[in-house]
Order: structure tokens, then sequence, then C-alpha cells
């Protein structure tokens, strides 16, 4: 996990004070890499780094420039295949200086141009200038890994892999772009390529950039065919193939020169990719476990790992570390504003901060379960789309005049049942595109209504995810939504929360599901191998119970985040009162605060589960301080 910044000149000279700009531009993101800094200039680019060593700790400083000076590159990430590469490059002439990652994709490039990210096995964000094009090269891994933000200012354009390094750039400035806020509040996230800063831009997954005097162009590398396939393949041949794949791509990401450990919440992910690491390890594997204290998961509706992380300890024999989290949440909130840059509004953010922070003691290379739910079918809202489909066929009397009042005088407070099948029979009768949207947001139309006080279109707000969805759409309903969840909701909101919080405290997160290869592999499943007779991820479950126990493959899913609502309730309550005071909300001039009171008191007296809507609220309030208006209390950490 590194951090790279700079800028480039279409027409004309960088300007004079370019070194003043760029040490301006590494120090604000120096979190992102302490082992080393490193600068670069030329008459038309200046790149700046900032370095967490993984790989050739000796001779892998960046920016890096080719033997003949032709090529400068800074390079966030890792190319797990680089080896492999590097050999054949040698076999072309290619004569190499390191044994690092980042010279492969250097060479790469000066052999084969922009085909080169059609070779790399990995997750990256690199920029690269090509000194006899005169142009800049800039790319984003596969599914998004590792983020890349630009903006213009004149006829400099800018980049950086946090958005906060942008504003040190001269005349770029933070302003609120209020047009995306519906989304934001949909989603908890706005998708790529905007966020709400006004004019600036998040490379899209799975995308390229080049930029030169001509202007810039911009177009995706990487098109999947996410297509299932009916075949004779049994469900043994698939498990048999399952395997393996599993095997090939954990032991690839175990490639490192520093320590090296696993999250585990005693799910079938994470286990199940622990397994795989014994299998490419002599010493037992260190692993990081979080939980929190019974008062606070008696008042909220996520679930307990501890117990099944125990287990699965026991079972795979791991160094175990296990954190009970008691966080003074208020003190440390603006600070991971701050160090997630664009609004991102999930809870599980904390968490990850947190298990991150106390990894990091032992290790800088952790390995996540993250992206099991996109590519084997984990997320509850494709057994609701299958439930809502039998749904539909109960009579319509029975539907509007029965089950939809019982269920509404309901007070849903903790109860993750009664909230679920509230949110189910708000989106149940609708067609599968609208009820698919309905299950992904967190306002209804007539609620974001209620909510706004500013103009917006209902249609706008899906506008992307409807083509997305008409790009990646197959006949089987799961995988379609599978696909557009790959494209979308991983990398805005999983990913990103990811990249940001683990970089705060210098630890890079691997993500062995998310190899590329792997997810074109497992996308020829068919989608009854996915979710089967009401059991999600169905086909990695049948693979783990030949190595793990019954209680670890078949639990029910906790999911991961952290007790918001028992927190707004208690430790947060006054922050939450204060923040979304009257008079704030009034000042801002965004919301109808009737709306927002009747939600804050909804939730404080246990008649609805509003926690995630008011955590947004305050996610939003404190983005806004700290970035528009400029609230300089909230650093980094």
């Amino acid at each position: 996990m590194c951090g790279l910044a700079g800028f480039f000149q279409l027409k004309g000279l960088i300007p004079q004070n370019s070194p003043e700009i760029l040490k301006k531009m590494g120090e604000v993101i120096k979190h992102r890499g302490p082992d080393d800094y490193g600068e670069f200039l030329s008459e038309r680019s200046a790149f700046v780094f900032r370095r967490l060593a993984i790989i050739d700790l000796e001779s892998g400083h960046q920016p890096m420039i080719s033997l003949g000076q032709k090529t400068s590159i800074v390079f966030n990430g890792e190319i797990y295949n680089f080896k492999e590469l590097r050999q054949e490059l040698r076999g072309r002439g290619a004569i190499f200086q390191t044994n690092s990652d980042t010279e492969v994709i250097l060479l790469g490039y000066e052999h084969w141009g922009a085909d080169v990210l059609n070779k790399l096995r990995g997750i990256f964000a690199f920029a690269l200038y090509d000194r006899g094009k005169q142009s800049l090269f800039l790319a984003r891994d596969y599914t998004g890994v590792k983020p890349i933000y630009y903006t213009t200012q004149s006829e400099t354009f800018i980049f950086a892999s946090e958005i906060k390094a942008l504003l040190e750039y001269p005349g770029v400035k933070a302003s609120f772009n209020v047009e995306f806020l519906p989304k934001y509040l949909s989603f908890l996230w706005v998708p790529a390529p905007d966020t709400l800063f006004k004019d600036i831009f998040v490379l899209e997954p799975g995308h390229m950039m080049v930029v030169n005097a001509r202007g810039i162009e911009k177009r995706r590398y990487w098109n999947p065919r996410l297509t299932t396939q009916c075949s004779t393949t049994s469900e043994d041949e698939w498990i048999d193939i399952l395997d393996s794949e599993l095997k090939r791509v954990v032991k690839e990401q175990m490639l490192s020169d520093v320590p090296l450990g696993a999250f585990l919440s005693g799910g079938v992910d994470s286990s199940t990719i622990i397994h795989y690491m014994n299998e490419a390890s002599d010493a037992p594997i260190t692993t990081y476990t979080t939980g929190f204290y019974d008062q606070d998961l008696e008042n909220d509706v996520i679930l307990s790992d501890l117990e099944y992380s125990r287990l699965a300890a026991r079972n795979l024999n791991v160094e175990y570390n296990e954190i009970i989290l008691s966080p003074d949440v208020a003190s440390l909130l603006p600070s991971l504003v701050w160090h997630m840059d664009d609004a991102v509004a999930d809870p599980a953010a904390i968490t990850t901060y947190l298990i991150c922070r106390a990894a990091k003691e032992k290790c800088s290379v952790m390995l996540s379960g993250v992206g099991g739910d996109e590519i084997f079918g984990g997320y509850p809202r494709y057994i609701a789309d299958l439930l809502a489909r039998k749904y539909q066929r109960i009579p319509a009397f029975i539907r509007n005049k029965i089950i939809k009042p019982g269920i509404g005088m309901m007070p849903a407070g903790s109860w993750a049942l009664v909230r679920n099948a509230k949110k189910f029979l708000k989106n149940a009768d609708m067609p599968f595109e609208e009820r698919y949207f309905g299950y992904l947001t967190y306002y209804s139309r007539d609620e974001l209504e209620k909510l706004l006080k500013i103009p917006f279109r209902w249609s706008e707000i899906f506008k992307g995810h409807r083509q997305l969805l008409e790009k990646y759409r197959i006949e089987d309903p799961i995988q379609s939504m599978m696909n557009l969840d790959l494209m979308t909701f991983l990398p805005n909101l999983n990913l990103m929360y990811t990249d940001k919080m683990s970089s705060a405290v210098a630890v890079e997160v691997r993500v062995p599901y998310l190899d590329h290869l792997l997810i074109e592999s497992i996308a020829r499943i068919p989608g009854s191998y996915k979710v089967r007779n009401g059991k999600r991820k169905y086909i990695l479950k049948k693979v783990a119970e030949r190595y793990l126990p019954q209680k670890i493959v078949w639990r029910k899913k906790a999911g991961f985040g952290a007790p918001i609502g028992a927190w707004l309730k208690g430790q947060l309550k006054e922050m939450m009162l204060d923040l979304l005071s009257e008079e704030t909300v009034k000042r801002r001039g965004y919301f109808n605060y009737s709306f927002i009171s009747k939600l804050i008191l909804d939730h404080l007296n246990n008649r609805e589960y509003n926690a995630n809507q008011l955590w947004q609220l305050m996610m939003l309030e404190l983005w806004h301080q700290i970035f528009i208006d400029g609230n300089k209390q909230s650093q980094r950490i």
C-alpha cells in the first residue's frame, strides 16, 4: 500500500515551483508509505511517491526510471506474476536494474505498450510518463482495489492516490458537488467516476487513460464475459476446478518480503483463504479477529463472530489474535473521515481501521475475504429476489391487506428480522430491475423527497446502474445482480473504505477472491450452484467442506460492521444530536429538519432501526466541516 501523486502539463512546461508543490502533495499522503520518499521532475511531468516496502526492499525505490530514460513510473500495488513476466521480457532483450514488480510494468510498457495491462495479475494503480510520446498513461486494476483520483487545472492534469493530495495543487478547491447528494444518500457512496467533490473524479476499475497535448482519452481495458454456462460439467467437477483455482490464487498472493497475515472472522470466506495459506506456508499463519462487548451487541442488529473465529482458529492451527473493541468513536471519527477523503458512509470502516491498526504490530500485509459475496452470491438480496418471485404469486388482497400492514405495525428496533422484512416488502411487488435497485437503497422515492430540499430526478440516481446492468445482464437474474455488484457496490464501497482505512496505518490488504482470472472462471458456474435451496455461496461452501468444520461452513452470515445502532443511543448520542441539530441542518439548507428529527426519535425510541441513515448524515456533516468548511482540527491519526 503506497501513495502516489503528480501532475502533467498538456501544453507547455510544469510550474517553476513544482518541487514545492510535490512536497506538499507527498506530505499529505505520507501515512500510505512511511518507508521511502521519492520525486521525479521533467519538462512536462512531475511525480512524488510514498513507499510502503513489500517486495525488493533494497532496490524498489520510486519514482522508477527505465535504463534508457524513455519512461518513468509511480506504482501502487502488487503484481503477483511479475517473475513470469520478467522472464518473458528478458527473452525479448529487456535489461533489469532491480528485482521489483514495478520495473516489470515499466519495461512491459516499453515492449507491449498499453497491452501490458492484459498481462498483469494483481492489484494496481499507476501513472507512467512516456518521454518519447510526451504522454501520461494511467491505469487502475480490474476490480478497483487501488484507487487513483484526478482533476484538471487549466492545461494541467493532476492525479493522486487520495483526493487530499489533489487539493494541495494551487487552484484546486474543495467544492461540494450537491448534484450527487441524492446518490450518496441512496447508496452510502457516489458511483464512479464522480465524487462529492466538484470536478474531482476517480478512475473506474478496469480502465486506463492516456493524457497528452490532444486531450484526455479514457477507455475500459477489461471487458469480462460474466456469463454462466449451461454445460455438462457436474457439481463435483466444478468443486475440483474451484479448489484448484483457489489454491493457485492464494499461493500467488502470499508473495512478500515482509511479515504477512490474514483477517479471520470464522466465516467461510476468511477461513477458506487461511486453509490455503496453511498449505503454502511452513509456519502458522498470523490472524486477527475483532469483536464487541455484549452490551453493544444486545442493542444492535449485527452478530458476533467470536465463537466461530475461535473454532476456526483451533481447526486451522493459526497464531490467533483477538481484539475486543470499545473505541472512543466520537474522537476517532473526524480523523477517519479525513482519511476517507470522499464521503463513504459504511460503519465497517471503523472496524477495518481498528483491526488494521492492531495487525500492523506484526504484519504489513494482510489477506482478506473481501469479494467473496460478489462472486459467489453471498448477499441477502440474492435470496430476497428469489423470495420476491414467490411472494408475487400470493393473492394481492392477502399481500396488501394482511402481510404489509401486519409487518408495518411491528417496531424494528434492534430486530434484524423485522428490519429486513420491512425492506423486503417495500420492493417485493416491483419488476426485477426496480426491485434490485430498491434492495440497494436506504430511502424510497417518497422518503428521499421528504428528506431533501433540493430538487432531484429519481431516475437519474440509477442511470449508471441501468447502463451497467444492460451491459452485464444475462438470463440468470442472480448472476446479473452479482455482476452489477462487482462493478459498483464492491469498488465504490467495500474496496474504497478498505483501501483508505488500511492505508491510514500503512497496511496492505490483498483480496484473493478478486483475482480477475478467478472471477472470469467462477462466472461460468451456473447460478444454481451459487445460490441453492436458500443457501448462499453454495459452491464455495462445498469446497470448504473438504477442509473446515460444518459449523463454520454453514453458519449464519454475520456481516462485517460495527454496532452503530447501539452507539447512537449511547456514546454517540450527543455527537449525533450536535451534528444533526436543527441549527446545523437549516444552516446547510440541504435537508428538511422535520424528517431528520423523526429519523432520530424513531431510532432512539426503538420504533425503527435508522442507524445507517443517521450515520450517513453524520458522516456527511463531518466531511463538510473538514473538507468544505476547512476545519483543520481533523487530521491524520
